[in-house]
């Protein structure tokens, strides 16, 4: 091969380049081509088709002036199509090896090969092909593309179901834990990559082979394998041990997908895994999560929800169990302090106690949120879960409502929990486990907020005239946290009644002291329609002689800074602290705590020291039945003795000497209470008048707005508005409208309702 063909000799050229290309495409084994031989191909191609195009424009030249010029490369093109059919049909596998590895091995030396002749026929490539081309020939193809389809053609499409078969096979031998040359399926399956060649365009993206030969019976083949696996694995194992088997099994897939798989594949792969693992076994493993719920096995429930999180649409059904489970648990744990309150356990004045309460309901929470946080990473799904579940028993439970139709007690034991750690007399061990925080997760569950908040208001007023909060700070940080969970103009009266406590405090520094029995006078002016207090005519009493002074003193000063406003006692919240000199000599005199009513009876004992029944009643002057429930501690710790059990008939006389352990004696703890139901049926009319106001309000913000609206349209805002706040009626929110078309806010025309401007 060293003396170079004529260059206008086809068969001459093709004769002299031939014996190289067998060594570039491997024909003699692994044997290559040398430098020289690959240089003299090289150079006889470029040889034939720069002389060729030279020569074929003579004749043209001489017929025409225009000196056009013809490309050669047409017949060398015929005779290298031609060689490569034939050297691909004429390639044998040896006896001892499967088409698989006789595939790839012929598959990668000719690649190599085909990138060496393209070189050799680089000249042609770049101009005879180009030219083709551009000129609309899309069967001529440069000499690497050409070895590829023809390698496609010849190789490939007639032994295509082998090939894959092989592939197939040996995937699956991988996965039963086989060792496989793993270099042979990846080999394989990247030359189906590049034999997708689209002729039309050489430079589109094309996996058309891949998908059609490999990429959809791969996709069948591991649907097939893994249905059958997960089912046999099922039949002899537990769900945990599958569940177990699944995470290594995708991890390997995983690995296998990144190793083989082009991106196009993998979704679908993925989506096929998932389906045979996990969305086809989703009872199963529904039918265990109750199960590791009740053993608390938080790692396989974790387990559980990252398998099913790969298929979005099966955590419904779990969050659905959780929510189920949740509120089972809690009815039971409900139950169980219902029942030990009904039969004497845990008694508080006859009925469950808020704090157990309150706490059961904060313990149900805790546990299943820490669920919620370490086995479902906060998923949103499962935090709904929990919310409706939490939402559900603290608003309908055997103590929440214990009667049918009942308005749930749930925010009145929250407000009475509040009211337990907000006290100054709190004892430490008993508030250990009762905090601010507590109070704010029951209350976001809570339906009826306006109860909850009238109750606290209440008891907050409390507090604050009888000087048993534990710190303004703590109680302004609770008001705080309320305004930010719901509206600042439901804790505006709060907030009010604080002002009018720093208020009394700036009157009380004005208010000089006119007599020497009152050694410290407290008078606090409360804002009627801020406060949850209402003047009770049961109290209104004779005002002590003693006392009429500094009474007096104050209604002038504070005429002096208001002028119109009306000052109306509230003797029935009132109380007072009174020095008794009843003890005997050396002993340090008494301080009694008393009521109102209380402390006009003992002011009385300063004149005489012993009065008839209806003779100290006319002096103290207020109803009688609250005459008799204030009298009776006094009798009843022997402050006071009584001639005769019938009050009505004896002689009431103050002792000389006390007799008590304690210098500070609390006479008020004594009083029968008469006014609980009263503050109740108070409350509740209170928490129906917001109701309604707040409904006709809303429904005039609708029509003002809307101007006109159908009635189902606008009963559905007007329930969604009220939603955050309580649950309403239908039934209330008709009789608002009608009252609004009474007063001419809106009319009724026809199914609708019209503002009226």
């Amino acid at each position: 091969m060293s003396t170079l063909p004529a260059f206008t000799d086809l068969n001459a050229t093709w004769a002299f380049i031939q014996p190289g290309l067998e060594f570039i495409l491997g024909a003699q084994n692994d044997q290559g081509v040398t430098s020289t031989m690959y240089m003299n191909c090289y150079t006889a191609v470029y040889n034939y088709c720069v002389n060729k195009s030279r020569r074929g424009s003579t004749s043209v030249a001489n017929s025409t002036e225009n000196n056009s010029y013809s490309l050669a490369g047409a017949e060398i093109y015929n005779k290298l199509e031609t060689y490569l059919v034939q050297f691909i049909r004429n390639l044998r596998k040896t006896p001892n090896e499967s088409f698989l590895e006789f595939y790839v091995r012929r598959w990668t030396r000719f690649t190599i090969g085909a990138v060496y002749m393209n070189n050799v026929f680089d000249y042609m490539n770049r101009y005879w092909v180009q030219k083709e081309r551009s000129d609309g020939r899309k069967d001529v193809f440069d000499v690497n593309t050409l070895s590829l389809i023809k390698w496609r053609n010849e190789m490939f499409q007639p032994n295509a179901d082998v090939l894959i078969e092989q592939v197939l096979d040996l995937i699956e031998k991988q996965r039963n834990h086989l060792i496989v040359d793993t270099n042979l399926i990846s080999s394989a399956i990247k030359s189906l990559v590049y034999l997708s060649i689209d002729i039309q365009d050489l430079k589109k993206p094309n996996l058309i082979i891949y998908v059609n030969s490999f990429e959809k019976p791969f996709l069948d083949a591991t649907m097939s394998y893994y249905t059958k696996e997960s089912s046999e694995y099922l039949t002899n194992h537990n769900v945990v041990d599958y569940m177990k088997k699944c995470e290594t099994r995708l991890a390997e897939e995983i690995s296998r997908s990144n190793t083989f798989l082009e991106d196009h594949s993998k979704k679908a792969f993925v989506s096929i895994l998932n389906q045979a693992m996990i969305e086809n076994h989703a009872s199963e493993m529904y039918d265990q999560f109750i199960v590791l719920l009740e053993q608390n096995q938080i790692d396989h429930i974790q387990r559980m929800y990252k398998l099913l999180m790969r298929v979005p649409k099966t955590l419904d059904p779990l969050a659905s169990a959780l929510e189920e489970y949740i509120k089972k648990e809690a009815n039971a744990a409900i139950e169980k302090i219902k029942n030990e309150a009904d039969a004497g356990e845990g008694k508080k004045k006859g009925g469950v106690e808020p704090k157990n309460y309150i706490n059961t309901l904060i313990a149900i929470y805790n546990q299943f949120n820490d669920i919620v946080i370490q086995a479902f990473s906060k998923d949103t799904k499962f935090i709904r879960s929990l919310d409706n579940a939490c939402r559900h028993f603290v608003n309908n439970n055997a103590i929440a409502v214990p009667k049918p139709r009942a308005a749930c007690k749930t925010p009145e034991y929250l407000a009475k929990y509040a009211d337990g750690f907000l006290k100054s007399n709190a004892k430490d061990a008993d508030i250990v486990d009762m905090n601010a925080d507590n109070l704010m997760i029951v209350f976001k569950f809570i339906n009826d907020k306006d109860t909850f908040e009238e109750h606290y208001r209440r008891s907050l007023a409390k507090r604050l005239i009888n000087g048993t909060c534990k710190s303004d700070e703590l109680e302004e940080s609770v008001i705080h946290r309320l305004q930010e969970e719901n509206s600042i103009e439901y804790t505006s009266k709060m907030t009010k009644m604080f002002s009018d406590m720093k208020a009394s405090e700036d009157l009380k520094s004005k208010v000089k002291e006119s007599d020497q029995f009152v050694k410290e006078f407290n008078p606090l002016v409360l804002a009627q329609s801020m406060w949850p207090f209402r003047h009770v005519a049961d109290y209104d009493l004779k005002v002590a002689p003693e006392l009429e002074a500094p009474l007096a003193n104050l209604k002038q000063v504070y005429a002096t800074q208001h002028q119109g406003r009306k000052l109306q006692w509230l003797f029935n919240h009132g109380r007072a602290e009174v020095k008794a000199n009843l003890s005997k000599k050396g002993k340090p005199p008494f301080q009694f705590q008393v009521s109102n009513v209380q402390l006009m009876i003992l002011m009385a004992f300063n004149k005489k020291s012993s009065y008839t029944y209806n003779e100290l009643y006319d002096i103290v002057g207020c109803n009688k039945i609250v005459f008799d429930n204030h009298l009776n501690p006094l009798i009843k710790f022997k402050l006071v003795e009584s001639s005769n059990e019938n009050l009505a008939n004896a002689t009431l006389k103050i002792v000389e000497y006390y007799n008590s352990k304690k210098v500070k004696v609390n006479f008020i703890s004594g009083i029968k209470s008469v006014d609980v139901k009263q503050e109740e049926e108070d409350a509740t009319r209170e928490i129906v008048a917001a109701r309604q106001t707040y409904i006709q309000a809303t429904i005039v913000r609708i029509m003002k707005s809307r101007k006109d609206l159908g009635n189902t349209e606008l009963l559905n805002q007007v329930m969604e508005a009220a939603s955050t706040r309580f649950t309403t009626r239908v039934l209330d929110i008709k009789k608002s409208i009608d009252t609004l078309i009474e007063k001419e806010y809106i009319r009724r025309e026809g199914d609708k309702y019209v503002y009226i401007s």
